[in-house]
């Protein structure tokens, strides 16, 4: 018997770097520390990620920084069990898979009793360990950018790369396998109560038979036996006969229970060598693997204005190129095998042209309150599973690049700033043709806070709450919200920031690293 699919397949997902939630963004790890909520907060290196008009408010004779080169890179992971277990669950299952393997070629009715009742435990662990992957799997978002820009007088130019890869692997395990593995065990109890009792005692039967008879033989051969040693072994020679006799009666018993058994149970009993019979093949479980991969270079262009009653009009625009590549992998438990998987043959890709746009707007000369808006990817998309790779029967997922419309607002008191951001349309991942979506999309609204707790460390803290419909395929009921803390530490024109995030269950997390050079 090979190993299980299901497992190979759990394996390979969560062995990924692989995130709960398919976003539009490349998280700033700068802003990702007080919630992710960047779209008036965010520094204008970020213009990219969260709105270009942040590189509009850049723009004038009083700019601290005129350019900046940034590296970033973000990452998240998240367990589609409830109970944040599916690690767990998976190395479990494969000690399961391991022991029924052993025990597929053992004589169940003539060797040790003790093997059959291992067999019966052990499918009984196999259907718990089915039951207890059905979903589990593993979803996540690697993610890295990089850019520079200047800030002029009039009008603020920046330069963007990025690239973020969504993934998301999942076992479904299908009923019947777990009513097949049911036969196994009905059938093991079976044995162990109404067939290996009978077999058992015609065995002890035959081998006291053995004995009595050998003894009566030993004694008429003897020579020197008297007439009461021989009466003594013919009586020995008849209750022989008769155990003999019972014996047969019980492995006639034995012969038409088993005989029923090979009724009810013939495609998984083989009689003859009293074995079970085992295939892969009967098995209708499956495994799904899909990716999105988001490649995009751009150009950003922002400027500010200043309005009546102190206020100032930051916008700002990103033409980008995308590379967009969708992979799908997929199979039954019967014909899982780790070196099918290539990437060109399960890879379907796009490459188009869109935009996204943005507005800021300062409430007060201090430019303390802000107010914001920005749509990414005006131009949409659409992919699809490659039809040719498909199997029979088997779905194709659809994913849609449509534009996302987020707002913001920021206070800067000084010594702190606080933000707010929530999108208005959701980020839907890969769907089926019904709409069901694989694994979740987003639609996030974000709060958070930032101190300078020194003049070169900044201490950052936010929560990120994911309102997205879950009608997801690998839907989990634990929290949508994640908690995020973050830290920057600025040396003068090099500057470094670390942020880290969690969902209270601890089956999300993630976080990024930046360094920037500002001059």
């Amino acid at each position: 018997m090979k190993k299980s699919a299901v497992y190979l397949a759990l394996a390979t997902s969560l062995t990924c770097t692989t995130a709960l939630a398919v976003e539009p963004v490349v998280h700033s790890t700068r802003t990702l520390g007080s919630g992710g909520g960047g779209t008036t907060y965010a520094h204008w290196s970020a213009a990219a990620n969260y709105n270009p008009a942040l590189l509009g408010t850049a723009t004038g004779k009083n700019s601290a920084d005129d350019a900046y080169f940034i590296l970033n890179f973000y990452g998240r992971i998240a367990d589609t069990k409830d109970d944040g277990d599916s690690i767990d669950a998976l190395e479990s299952f494969a000690d399961d898979v391991d022991a029924f393997e052993g025990l597929d070629n053992l004589d169940l009715l003539e060797s040790e009793i003790s093997n059959l009742q291992n067999t019966i435990n052990a499918s009984n662990n196999l259907i718990d360990g089915l039951e207890d992957i059905d979903g589990a799997g593993a979803q996540s978002t690697i993610g890295l950018n990089m850019g520079f820009g200047f800030a002029f007088e009039s009008f603020s130019l920046g330069f963007n790369a990025m690239a973020k890869v969504d993934f998301g692997g999942t076992a479904n395990i299908d009923e019947n396998d777990v009513d097949l593995l049911r036969r196994y065990t009905s059938l093991g109890q079976v044995l162990l109560d109404d067939v290996r009792p009978l077999y058992d005692a015609a065995q002890e039967l035959e081998a006291r038979y053995l004995v009595l008879e050998a003894e009566a033989e030993r004694l008429r051969n003897s020579g020197s036996a008297t007439q009461e040693d021989i009466d003594a072994a013919e009586q020995a020679a008849a209750d022989a006969e008769a155990l003999f006799q019972d014996a047969e009666d019980l492995a006639e018993q034995a012969k038409n229970t088993e005989a029923g058994i090979s009724t009810e149970f013939s495609d998984i009993f083989d009689t003859e060598t009293q074995t079970f019979n085992f295939s892969e093949d009967d098995l209708e479980s499956d495994a799904r693997f899909a990716a999105i991969g988001w490649a995009e270079v751009g150009v950003t262009v922002g400027s500010k204005w200043e309005l009546a009653n102190d206020k100032q009009l930051s916008v700002g625009a990103t033409v980008k190129s995308v590379r967009l590549e969708f992979f799908d992998y997929q199979t039954s438990t019967s014909d899982f095998d780790e070196d099918d998987i290539d990437g060109d043959d399960y890879r379907s890709s796009k490459d188009f042209m869109t935009a996204d746009l943005g507005a800021v707007l300062s409430m007060d000369a201090m430019d303390q309150w802000r107010i914001g808006v920005t749509v990414k990817n005006i131009v949409g998309e659409e992919i699809s599973s490659r039809r040719d790779t498909l199997k029979e029967n088997q779905e194709p997922l659809f994913y849609e690049v449509e534009p996302q419309v987020r707002v913001g607002t920021s206070y800067n008191g000084g010594w702190y700033r606080l933000a707010a951001d929530l999108d208005l349309t959701e980020a839907k991942g890969p769907t089926f043709a019904d709409g069901t979506q694989f694994f979740k999309g987003s639609q996030y609204g974000s709060l958070g806070a930032v101190i300078n707790a020194w003049e070169f460390v900044e201490l950052r803290a936010g929560y990120r709450h994911n309102f997205a419909s879950d009608d997801s395929q690998n839907r989990t009921e634990e929290s949508d919200g994640v908690i995020t803390l973050g830290a920057g530490l600025y040396l003068w024109a090099v500057q470094f920031d670390l942020a880290l995030q969690a969902s209270p269950e601890l089956d999300d997390v993630g976080g990024g690293l930046q360094a920037m050079i500002t001059f």
